[in-house]
């Protein structure tokens, strides 16, 4: 039997024993050997021994494991079981939140063998992994004023309420940004707000960048010369209504291999998280991750 590690974060807001419970009940009915690794406070814990991952939560806690994982994360299979509040990358994968339909692709997508499953190419930002997004400016700020009980009552609005009250003390923090695009050549330019995504979607069922994807060997950085707060809701409007953002909202879209921070800029928003401290640069980790789809 194939051993897999289900790995679950218990004192997640939207967390269900009863649906963890269904989950692991319908992976062991497909013929899998399930362990079930609920996260700590100091992260993602593995048992070592699973051929195969799976993730039940968002896209922090799959940051988390893929930082448990280690050098083990380009050999390790995994697969995302929705859970937590946005999963930009279990939607774009496709995965189904019932039990039974989620362990069925599952099981569908092992007996394809590893030549089919989606890969990913893996970057960092210092250490850390990214394994859908990153910002830095007025949404970053907003991401850590999120109150944990508001997000455990409403879910994803909680992030609307905080960029709301965002706006009554709105950051202004110019940084000069500089790197390598996808073609080799360097850049350079200031921003006040940043965003880098190596998925498909943003924030929910949103597009920034028509070229972002998971199996991308690149990732895309989006700026704003001046973030104001006309100029961010114009960014979300033509995020919402499907607009080419660079022309809507006059950012600029760059696909990129390497970028780097001229200082450590805080708040910054990685997966969906407030990180207090970050790296400089962010640069490809030299493997690529394997979701089982």
């Amino acid at each position: 039997m194939t051993a897999v590690d289900l790995v679950y974060n218990p004192v997640s807001g939207s967390f269900s024993q009863a649906h963890c419970n269904a989950l692991r009940d319908a992976l062991e009915g497909e013929g899998f050997a399930v362990t079930m690794m609920p996260t700590t406070a100091e992260g993602a814990q593995l048992s070592g021994t699973a051929e195969l991952v799976c993730v039940h939560g968002g896209d922090g806690t799959l940051r988390d494991t893929v930082q448990a994982l280690g050098e083990d994360a380009g050999s390790v299979a995994l697969a995302v079981a929705p859970s937590g509040t946005i999963n930009l990358v279990a939607r774009e994968l496709g995965y189904a939140r019932k039990p039974a339909e989620f362990a069925r692709q599952v099981a569908k997508g092992w007996a394809k063998g590893r030549d089919e499953w989606v890969e990913a190419p893996l970057y960092r930002l210092g250490d850390m992994p990214i394994v859908s997004c990153l910002s830095i400016g007025p949404d970053s700020h907003a991401v850590a004023r999120v109150s944990g009980k508001l997000k455990k009552r409403i879910g994803r609005y909680a992030y609307v309420v905080a960029m709301v009250q965002q706006m009554r003390d709105w950051p202004r923090s110019p940084m000069t940004v500089r790197g390598e695009l996808v073609g080799g050549e360097s850049f350079e330019c200031e921003a006040e707000a940043v965003i880098v995504s190596g998925a498909a979607l943003y924030a929910g069922p949103f597009r920034l960048s028509p070229e972002a994807k998971l199996s991308s060997d690149a990732v895309e950085l989006i700026t704003l010369e001046r973030s104001t707060r006309f100029g961010t809701m114009l960014l979300s409007l033509a995020a919402m209504l499907r607009l080419p953002v660079d022309r809507f909202a006059n950012a600029e879209i760059r696909t990129c291999r390497r970028i780097e921070f001229d200082r450590c800029v805080t708040p910054v928003q990685v997966d969906g998280d407030h990180m207090p401290d970050c790296a400089y640069a962010i640069a490809p980790a030299g493997l690529s991750l394997r979701y089982v789809v």
